[in-house]
């Protein structure tokens, strides 16, 4: 049975692990105001947190020592978009995900349309199904590399239409996001997806 002490294994080794086992993961394709305009970035070490407030985070690493304009952007204009990526924008996105030099616009690289935020400077990208506008909690830079982690708070949720119910309910077939697998081109659609209610002490078991 193959085990491994953490601190014996290279970088590189640790992180192939993390990316094989916690899949698939949610993509924030993210949007934020600089100095010299807008940037939009995907990633995949995202999640919501909880609420209330409504909280999402998002991890970005260094490359090559350098810090990612995405975080750049939040420490000068501490608000972001996140929007969730679907089928139907995944080669925007992988656009977005190229390494550009630096004050280059992705979202006009990918084609997409940028449309003005309701509560936030940054702009939101009109083909996503769904936007959060979010304003920075705090960002926590984190490891060796290091990776900044970003939590911000949801201030205004944007939605295609038929997506929501008067429930608040969301419809994830009518999104239809992809998730992040392992490797360089390693992602995955909700194809088959089941319903498994959750257990009651007392009444389904003991």
């Amino acid at each position: 049975m193959p085990e491994f002490d953490a601190a014996t294994l290279a970088w590189q080794d640790q992180y192939k692990l993390m990316i094989g086992t916690v899949t698939p993961r949610p993509i924030a394709l993210v949007t934020t105001l600089g100095k010299e305009g807008p940037n939009a970035a995907p990633f995949s070490f995202f999640n919501c947190i909880g609420g209330p407030p409504p909280m999402v985070m998002f991890s970005v690493g260094d490359v090559q020592g350098r810090t990612k304009d995405t975080v750049q952007n939040i420490r000068e204009i501490p608000e972001f978009v996140v929007h969730i990526v679907s089928d139907a924008i995944k080669d925007g996105m992988n656009v977005c995900a190229v390494d550009f030099p630096h004050g280059v616009n992705e979202i006009a690289k990918a084609g997409f349309t940028a449309v003005a935020s309701r509560k936030v400077r940054p702009p939101r990208i009109a083909e996503a199904p769904i936007a959060m506008e979010c304003r920075l909690l705090q960002i926590l830079d984190i490891g060796e590399q290091p990776y900044h982690l970003v939590i911000g708070e949801v201030v205004y949720f944007h939605y295609h239409e038929g997506i929501v119910n008067e429930r608040f309910h969301v419809d994830i077939g009518k999104v239809n996001p992809i998730g992040r697998l392992a490797g360089k081109g390693g992602y995955t659609r909700i194809t088959d997806r089941f319903e498994m209610p959750r257990l009651k002490l007392g009444v389904d078991i003991d």
